[in-house]
Parts: structure tokens; sequence; C-alpha cells
């Protein structure tokens, strides 16, 4: 990069040009060994709970949805997503994801981790109305901005904020389907991620169907262990994620929450991640309530 354009990213207080600017220092061993090290100082100093680890990823992908330049049909920069265009092809997505859905787009679903909204577009003709959560509220503007003129105006999202553990306001025993991909892979803190699959059992009506893609297998690099409360992460998006090591694992909290019928599938890691394997499982919401129990220990 010549001086000139890494004086212009100093001085930038465009979002874009500071996660360019981010990048390049990065890409500087002495820099980026500084960096990593003030990073996880701050970690250290400021985040002590789940709500702390949460608000630091809510930062994060603020900064990541204001530098994607969003119309509709078109995002430029895919900060948030990464290869977007690639996962819209993979084809793994139809046939386990999405495994169960019937046709005739009669089912409601709602997408936990809706980002910009390229799920609820290429799955809209599948549903009555694909809903979205999102812990970002510009993510949540480009979505509106992003699915305009390109879905059909009578199954135009409810999009709801989420402080990050939960699925904001959106209601209760709602919809048929939730699903999620992408997202909880890179939470590496287990009682978030509970609290997540908590919730998303109770936004399903009795019968419902959860679909969760996330990495698997073990080693994994940037990971740490399935059931750590690892809060102090410096960064997430990739920065620390989550390994998991056995379908025990994914298959022992759904059962817990209180899911019946789990089903898993090991398959090729999709595009632009770094997880040996990803794993797609699903369980159903019994007909007759269940207790939902507290995350094992």
């Amino acid at each position: 990069m010549k001086f000139a354009e890494l004086i212009r990213l100093v001085r930038s207080s465009e979002p874009r040009d500071r996660i360019l600017l981010r990048q390049t220092l990065h890409g500087l061993p002495i820099i980026r060994s500084v960096l990593a090290r003030i990073q996880r100082l701050k970690a250290r100093f400021t985040q002590r709970s789940p709500d702390d680890y949460v608000r630091m990823q809510k930062s994060t992908y603020e900064a990541f949805a204001a530098a994607d330049h969003v119309e509709p049909g078109l995002i430029d920069g895919d900060f948030v997503v990464g290869s977007w265009r690639q996962h819209d092809e993979w084809e793994d997505f139809g046939t386990y994801l999405m495994k169960y859905v019937p046709p005739g787009n009669s089912w409601t679903a709602i997408e936990y981790g809706c980002g910009p909204g390229r799920n609820i577009r290429r799955w809209t003709d599948s549903f009555a109305r694909i809903d979205g959560v999102d812990i970002s509220a510009t993510n949540l503007q480009n979505a509106r901005t992003f699915l305009e003129g390109q879905i059909l105006r009578a199954k135009m999202p409810n999009l709801f904020l989420t402080d990050g553990m939960d699925c904001g306001e959106a209601p209760k025993a709602a919809y048929d389907f939730a699903f999620s991909t992408i997202c909880l892979q890179h939470i590496c803190v287990y009682d978030v991620r509970f609290s997540i699959l908590r919730s998303l059992f109770e936004c399903l009506r009795p019968g419902g169907r959860l679909s969760i893609q996330m990495g698997f297998g073990v080693p994994s690099p940037q990971t740490v262990p399935y059931r750590a409360n690892f809060v102090q992460a410096a960064a997430t998006n990739r920065g620390c994620d989550v390994a998991i090591a056995s379908p025990d694992e994914v298959g022992g909290d759904l059962a817990a929450i209180g899911f019946t019928d789990f089903e898993c599938w090991i398959r090729p890691t999709g595009p632009g991640d770094y997880h040996p394997n990803w794993i797609f499982f699903t369980g159903v919401k019994p007909l007759t309530p269940a207790v939902i129990n507290a995350p094992q220990a």
C-alpha cells in the first residue's frame, strides 16, 4: 500500500476505511503482535461476563454492517457475512438445513443471525414468511434495503433486534421453523449459545423444528472447547470461534432444552471457514409442553 493511501486511511472516519486500516496494520507482523496484545489486555479488563462479551460482539457487527454498502439485491463489501455469494450456492444448505421443510410454503420461519437478509431472500419461496433476528441494528436496516423489491411485499420480514442472548421481541410459540447459519459457531461463550437455543425453542410452535449449521471438528484454529465460557475473547466472527468435538455436545443441549428427534450430518466445510467440517443438526419441539432445563455443567 502506498504511503499516501495509508495516511488517508488513518485520517478517515468512514467505517470501511477503519476496517481496511486495521487489516493493513495486521498485515505487518510487528504491529500485528502489538495490536493483538492490546486487544487481549482490553478484553481481560473490560469483559468479565457474558453480557460484556455480547456487547463486544454488538460493537464488532455494528462496525462491519456500517462498512457494507447495501442496495436492493446487492451487498458491496461483504464484511458481515463473508463469501455470501458462495454461501448462496452451497448445496448442503438445501439438502440438510432445509431437509424437513415441506413443499408449498405453508410454514412461517425465523432466522437467528439474519445479517443483511441474504437467507431471507434465498429461501423466500419455501416459506409463507421468514422473520429475522440480529445483534446489529445496522444489519437490520441493511436487510430492509437489501430485500426491497427482492421478495413479495406480503413476505417482507418482521426484524427483531437482540442483545445477543435471545430472540429479542420475537413472539413466542409463533413459528414452524427456526434456523441459523454461520452464526452460533462464532459465539465462544457456552451460556450465550444455550440461551439463544432456549429462546429459539420458545419461539417455535409445538411441533416446530429447529435447524442449525455450525463448524465441527477438533483441532480447529482459533477456537475454544464447546463448553467453554470464554467471555474475554478479544474478537469475534472467526476471531475466536467454538469447536464442536462430538455431535453429543449439541444433541445434549437440545435434549436439555426440550427438543426431541435429534439428527445431525457431518459435512465438508463450506466457503470461508476454517473448521475441519460443518455439522447440520435438527430437533423438534414436542407437541406436549416440556420443562426447559439449565445448561449442563
